[in-house]
């Protein structure tokens, strides 16, 4: 059996596009869903299925929904195009649902698989690798049966009506979104030092290409909320530069922390801004630390990502700055 987290990261790369994991609790489900959003990609298609032909399952635009529903064998992605429609379903039959240590969702997959598409394919996917699991004796017969049950319970839930269960995925995706609306992804933004590099013989210090290029492409890509929390968010030639850029790229969601005499370091600042938006729970902090370090406040400095002041925001930032982003704090027991 091989583990499948819900970020996706293991295959498909989906560790640096947006993804939320929540409980559900309404009529007709109980039980977990996950959502990736793909904020850019090319297309990738499948073209095996007799009735639909060729289908889009991933790319820019689209989402995927993954439906862990409780005391049953078996992990439902619902694959939308960016118009809302389904395009397929890929359902894993599963040993276990299991938390990793970032707090994200995964599975043990139990080999066996079952595609859908809106025109009524059915594919059984898989079969092999589940009866060579079962020979090799990594499976038992009561495993291998019990997977084969799963796999017809599946085709007798999700197949037999396809448009009620694209509906149904349709009603829960609505769901998911109202509370993703509700839980903002948050940059808090340093600028001198991380957007730009001290040089002494500028008046004013210009911003460098590579880092402006470097944080639209995760504030883009995480459909994030930019929160500045340099001296310059008071107003300065090196504000107007940043805001006239960030609004070049569609980029209008900004805010700063408070600022005063009460506040004593950034992340009194920080903290302060974090308490009057308490829907904020996953962020992450661009600094240099100039002025602080960060080591008063352990709880910031998980979400800290330091950059040299010297080079300002490189590649390899960005990507610490996703993994931040997805992870996510302890979560309750399953089921």
């Amino acid at each position: 059996m091989t583990k499948k987290r819900l970020t996706r990261d293991l295959k498909w790369g989906f560790q640096y596009f947006p993804y939320y994991q929540m409980r559900i609790e309404c009529d007709g489900f109980h039980g977990w869903a996950a959502l990736n959003e793909l904020t850019d990609g090319e297309y990738i298609y499948w073209d095996f299925f007799e009735k639909a032909g060729k289908v889009p399952v991933a790319g820019k635009g689209m989402c995927w929904l993954t439906l862990i529903p409780d005391g049953r064998k078996h992990s439902v992605t619902a694959m939308f195009t960016e118009n809302g429609d389904v395009s397929a379903w890929y359902i894993d039959v599963i040993h276990s649902l299991i938390i990793d240590d970032d707090g994200v969702l995964a599975f043990m997959d139990e080999y066996l698989d079952v595609m859908l598409t809106t025109s009524g394919d059915i594919l059984v996917d898989d079969e092999e690798e589940l009866e060579a699991a079962y020979k090799s004796g990594e499976l038992t017969k009561e495993q291998y049966e019990e997977a084969l049950s799963e796999g017809q319970r599946i085709i007798d839930k999700w197949g037999r009506d396809i448009s009620a269960t694209e509906l149904f995925c349709k009603e829960i995706l609505h769901i998911v979104k109202a509370q993703v609306n509700d839980q903002p992804l948050t940059v808090f933004l340093d600028i001198d030092g991380v957007l730009n590099i001290y040089q002494p013989d500028l008046e004013v210090q210009t911003l460098l290409p590579h880092a402006k290029e470097n944080i639209c492409e995760l504030i883009h890509r995480m459909k994030a909320k930019v929160v500045v929390i340099s001296s310059h968010r008071s107003g300065s030639e090196t504000w107007d530069e940043l805001i006239e850029y960030f609004n070049r790229h569609d980029i209008y969601d900004i805010d700063i922390t408070p600022y005063g005499e009460e506040y004593h370091s950034r992340t009194e600042e920080i903290n302060a801004y974090l308490h009057m938006h308490t829907n904020i729970q996953r962020y992450v902090i661009f600094d240099d630390c100039f002025q602080d370090d960060y080591s008063c406040d352990l709880k910031l400095r998980e979400h800290l990502v330091f950059v040299d002041a010297l080079k300002g925001l490189q590649k390899q930032d960005i990507i610490k700055a996703w993994g931040i982003l997805n992870h996510f704090e302890a979560l309750p027991d399953t089921p």
